[in-house]
């Protein structure tokens, strides 16, 4: 016959089922609506979460009694699965053997009926010992991996309602550059457009040209050549018209009258 549930292993199954029932009130709780004030509910939450703290340290302290149990159990339903078989074989050779006429009727009644107690008995202590190893294996990995459920984030508050921005104030004006800069560049820009004579640019003496010449007509000085000659050259003597400046004969510059 199989040994009953250990105290470890029942004490290690009333932890479980105290977990289970934590959990479940804190997702219920999580994920219920109503008026309560969110004082009242975060202090409910924060003794659910206590509790099932002090739940969940109590398993670690059994883990490794957990995982001897565990061994023990397996090697347990091993030797229950051998006895299961040897029963099961045992039935079926009572049976054969009431075919043949081994037994009467009132014989075979009680051979099949205490076979098959003995069956029903190992099968009951083969499904006990296999809940212990799933309840010893459920806290070992409980105990390895499982985290405890965390509360949900809280909701992000409403953003309160921003104020109208106020008004910019103008853009400051540029620093205008200074005098001295602007006649510098006047005066660059001057010094590369006029010619070494201090004259207009080019430009300008284009748009503005120097008068043509006047060129007295021949015809009208051929009569009065002689009377027109008033100016004498003090060289050679030689008489020219008053608008030459220079003598005519010699090339001497001549005198104003």
């Amino acid at each position: 016959m199989a040994r009953g549930p250990s105290k470890s292993t029942a004490i290690i199954q009333r932890l479980l089922e105290e977990r289970r029932q934590y959990e479940a009130w804190i997702v219920r709780l999580n994920s219920s609506a109503d008026a309560t004030p969110g004082n009242v509910r975060a202090r409910v939450r924060e003794d659910y979460e206590a509790r099932l703290a002090a739940v969940m340290e109590e398993l670690k302290a059994h883990a490794e009694s957990a995982r001897l149990a565990i061994q023990e159990k397996r090697h347990l339903r091993g030797e229950l699965q051998k006895k299961e078989a040897l029963v099961a074989e045992k039935l079926t050779e009572s049976e054969l053997r009431h075919s043949v006429g081994e037994f009467d009727e009132s014989q075979w009644d009680q051979v099949h009926q205490d076979v098959l107690a003995e069956l029903v008995s190992v099968r009951e202590d083969l499904q006990s010992v296999e809940a212990d190893i799933q309840k010893l294996e459920e806290l070992d990995a409980l105990v390895r991996n499982r985290p405890a459920p965390r509360a949900p984030a809280p909701a992000p508050e409403a953003a309160p309602e921003l104020a109208p921005p106020a008004p910019s104030a103008p853009p400051r004006p540029r620093a205008q550059p200074e005098r001295a800069s602007q006649v510098d560049e006047l005066e660059f820009i001057k010094s590369v457009t006029e010619d070494d004579t201090g004259g207009a640019p080019p430009s300008q003496r284009a748009a503005n040209p120097l008068p043509a010449p006047v060129v007295p007509d021949p015809s009208a000085a051929a009569g009065d050549e002689e009377v027109a000659r008033t100016l004498r050259c003090k060289e050679c003597g030689t008489m020219n018209l008053p608008t030459e400046w220079y003598c005519g004969q010699c090339g001497g510059q001549l005198d104003a009258v």
